[in-house]
């Protein structure tokens, strides 16, 4: 289990600049919570995904490395911080 520790005490070279926006949003500010995953898709199949504050709303638009980047950290961090996203 990893050591509880803040955000901001992560090394920023880790982690790519919009994962770290979205995860300082989620785990620094007020809302502190864990955001959902919101996929749509054209009749093409070309998809977009965000991730939504539940507390405040704020979306964020990721794309699919950046979103494997927050599921790997809530997997390795997150759950010590009870903060970062959840693919339902």
């Amino acid at each position: 289990m990893p050591d509880a520790r803040r955000v901001e005490t992560l090394p920023t070279d880790a982690l790519s600049p919009a994962v770290l926006a979205v995860l300082q949003h989620l785990c620094e500010g007020d809302c502190h919570t864990i955001g959902g995953v919101l996929e749509w898709c054209e009749a093409r199949g070309d998809c977009c995904q965000a991730v939504v504050c539940p507390a405040c709303a704020t979306q964020f638009v990721v794309d699919d490395d950046e979103l494997a980047e927050l599921l790997r950290w809530t997997n390795d961090q997150g759950q010590v911080l009870v903060c970062g996203v959840r693919w339902d």
